[in-house]
């Protein structure tokens, strides 16, 4: 494995080389989002000067549009370890989860619990919260421990009950940085039969996200945090996608992922998304030692082993002043 060679890399940022009042900038707000890589601009140019247009059509842009959508899909699954037909594309990580929990919600009732915490981002709060209350179901809440400033897990344990229809929970905190045990949790709704939904916006672009080694049954992220554009990805599993009813225009698709993506989509944020999961894949060949005839898996693998290296010599860094 190779140090990440960070001058050659914001080079390839062009946002980096911005000035403002006259001096270069720092951006520290990465909870927010970050900056995107000169591909992913290139990638959304290209797709409105040569494939702008709307889907399954007979004529060229249209098939090119439809290879665009088909090849975002494989990426993603490639970037959350699943089937392209898993992956449903959308505005952002909200919309999503309202969309899914709007069709999960038939199956809550007077009786049924929804577990949520305090730790997790709004956007993985309020759909449950308002489903709940649409259809006289409970909500329990999970407590934070505030020695860790990460979710506190004996009281977790204990609100998961056989009335638990559905458990939700982030894998890492937007406001405090710390990872939770998200596989413990999603263990202990299986022994339930509970439904796990798990909001990945803040790991996604510090760890390599396993959808099935996790076992969950829905997961949603964000590109805009790894590099791409403002745009909203959702793992779900086939099972559910194909059995839940969606809510969409007669027109749509009966099957997944047609069938949860209502209306025309962003087409050229889907070509950035690629362009942006091919940037990591392209780390891990470049200083990550993989095969350029790897997988796109495998050279993300290899991609986030250097991340993770990298980001250790900063926290030890940061650390490190911070004591001094």
């Amino acid at each position: 494995m190779n140090m990440l060679d960070v001058y050659t890399i914001r080079d390839q940022f062009p946002a980096l080389r911005e000035q403002y009042n006259g001096r270069s900038a720092i951006f520290f707000d990465n909870p927010g989002g970050t900056q995107v890589h000169r591909s992913v601009i290139d990638a959304m140019v290209d797709y409105l000067v040569r494939r702008n247009a709307n889907t399954h059509g007979g004529f060229e842009t249209s098939k090119r549009t439809d290879a665009v959508i088909a090849e975002a899909h494989a990426a993603a699954a490639d970037l959350l370890g699943c089937d392209p037909d898993e992956v449903v594309f959308g505005n952002n990580m909200t919309s999503l989860t309202f969309h899914i929990s709007r069709s999960l919600a038939k199956e809550f009732g007077p009786g049924d619990e929804i577990v949520v915490t305090r730790l997790d981002h709004d956007a993985n709060v309020m759909p449950w919260v308002l489903a709940a209350q649409d259809q006289g179901a409970t909500v329990q809440w999970v407590d934070i421990d505030v020695e860790t400033g990460t979710l506190d897990m004996e009281d977790f344990q204990s609100k998961i009950t056989p009335r638990t229809k559905l458990v939700a929970v982030g894998y890492a905190s937007n406001a405090t940085g710390t990872i939770n045990d998200v596989a413990t949790v999603i263990g202990w709704a299986k022994e339930v039969g509970a439904y796990t939904f798990v909001d990945a916006v803040q790991y996604a672009p510090h760890g390599l996200i396993d959808v099935k080694a996790l076992g969950c049954d829905f997961l949603a992220c964000s590109s805009y945090k790894f590099f791409g554009p403002h745009a909203g990805q959702l793992y779900g599993k086939r099972e559910h996608l194909e059995r839940l009813p969606a809510y969409k225009v007669r027109p749509a698709d009966d099957r997944p992922p047609g069938k949860w993506e209502t209306g025309t989509q962003n087409h050229e944020g889907m070509a950035g998304v690629t362009a942006a999961i091919n940037y990591l894949a392209w780390l891990g060949v470049e200083y990550g030692m993989a095969r350029s005839s790897a997988s796109r898996r495998e050279k993300l693998q290899a991609a986030w082993a250097v991340i993770h290296d990298y980001e250790l010599r900063l926290m030890e860094r940061l650390i490190t002043g911070l004591q001094a």
